[in-house]
């Protein structure tokens, strides 16, 4: 029996964690709390910083030298951490972040619930930053997309950032772990170059992935700089258009992650008459309601959306083709993902938000299916 704080410790053990910087914050604090007392016994090291950004500087100096950093925090915390966030996009540096949403903007509401951070996570930062954003939609993806993240910033060397909520952060479930750690790091691969080779650390390759050496190699002596560079590292603002498509393409493969479900669909397959799209810990609410609809005669489906960013696309616009409609039950006032998915493939989603502190209620769910579905509720259940 694991929170969901407590599978992204897990997760982060597993994986290898050297180094965990943080600030405590509701409702991350736990997560900061239990790798206080397991990280050290494990080999690794752990500071409580000043602030928030303290914490994400920290995060990307270590990682440049080589660990496997992370750190945690919630909105506010995220906010004051876009800059760096900025500088390991920049730098082409791999950190991990993990966000548990509470109720905003500013302090907003500490103790309760939202899905309002999906915008700060895939958008925060100037310029084009774009960084991979995970949101596992229960504990067990707590634990594993927790251990797949540093796996995954090593190696698109980038920012990723692990989204849940302070739903999913407290609540108990059952999660078995893999009997084989399946999350440990691999050994590392020194570049290596011809006799007399420059070492370019910002090589253009067809992957988009350069060739990354730790500080001490020897004969990889390199710059990094949050300013616009070159591929040795110099900085040089005419290549900033190579180097923008660059840093944006070598994420495209990460939505075809080997072990990563970055879109999982259920329900009817086929074409249906209501298709319902969630993200984080709504789609719980979501699968219940879809499978009280099919009770119902109902023909719907429901599509998890679990990489946030880049955006599955293609995957989403299967989805859209077999649904007569698509309704995008969040737990936010703007409806952030029915924003994020429209403007990406351009098709039209009915919204359904609550900003309510709670969990998104099933009734509510089942009631606008029915509605989007032209049916009434049976008799016997009349005001559900």
């Amino acid at each position: 029996m694991m929170t969901g704080n407590g599978a992204v410790v897990r997760g982060l053990l597993e994986a290898g964690i050297q180094s965990y910087f943080g600030y405590p914050i509701t409702p991350a604090s736990s997560i900061m709390e239990r790798l206080a007392s397991d990280l050290p016994r494990h080999g690794g090291r752990f500071l409580q910083t000043e602030d928030e950004i303290a914490a994400a500087a920290a995060t990307v100096g270590a990682s440049y030298a080589g660990s496997r950093a992370a750190t945690a925090t919630s909105g506010p915390g995220l906010a004051l951490m876009t800059e760096v966030i900025g500088l390991g996009v920049m730098a082409e540096v791999p950190m991990v972040i993990i966000v548990s949403q509470r109720g905003g903007p500013s302090t907003g509401l500490p103790t309760k619930t939202e899905q309002s951070d999906l915008n700060l996570c895939v958008y925060g930062g100037s310029g084009d930053a774009q960084r991979i954003v995970l949101a596992p939609t229960n504990v067990e993806g707590c634990y594993r997309c927790a251990g797949m993240a540093f796996e995954m910033a090593e190696q698109y060397q980038t920012p990723v950032i692990v989204l849940i909520d302070l739903y999913l952060s407290n609540r108990y479930e059952t999660v078995i772990p893999s009997k084989e750690n399946i999350f440990a790091p691999g050994p590392r691969v020194v570049p290596q170059l011809a006799a007399g080779a420059e070492y370019r650390r910002y090589a253009f390759t067809d992957s988009g992935v350069s060739p990354r050496a730790l500080p001490g190699d020897p004969g990889l002596m390199h710059t990094i700089t949050g300013l616009e560079h070159s591929e040795l590292g110099r900085p040089n603002g005419e290549i900033h258009p190579a180097m923008s498509a660059k840093r944006h393409d070598k994420l495209a493969s990460a939505v075809n992650y080997p072990g990563l479900a970055t879109c999982k669909r259920f329900g009817d397959s086929g074409r249906v008459d209501v298709g319902i799209m969630g993200w984080g810990s709504t789609f719980g609410e979501i699968l219940e309601a879809m499978q009280a609809a099919q009770a119902e005669g109902i023909r719907c489906s429901a599509l998890k959306v679990v990489m946030l960013s880049p955006l599955p696309t293609a995957p989403i616009t299967a989805f859209f083709d077999d649904c007569a409609t698509v309704l995008v039950p969040e737990v936010n006032y703007e409806g952030q993902l029915a924003h994020l998915v429209s403007g990406a493939i351009g098709r039209p989603v009915v919204r359904l938000n609550r900003v309510t502190g709670a969990p998104m209620v099933v009734a509510e769910i089942l009631a606008e299916i029915r509605r989007l579905a032209g049916v009434a509720a049976p008799a016997d259940k009349q005001g559900a």
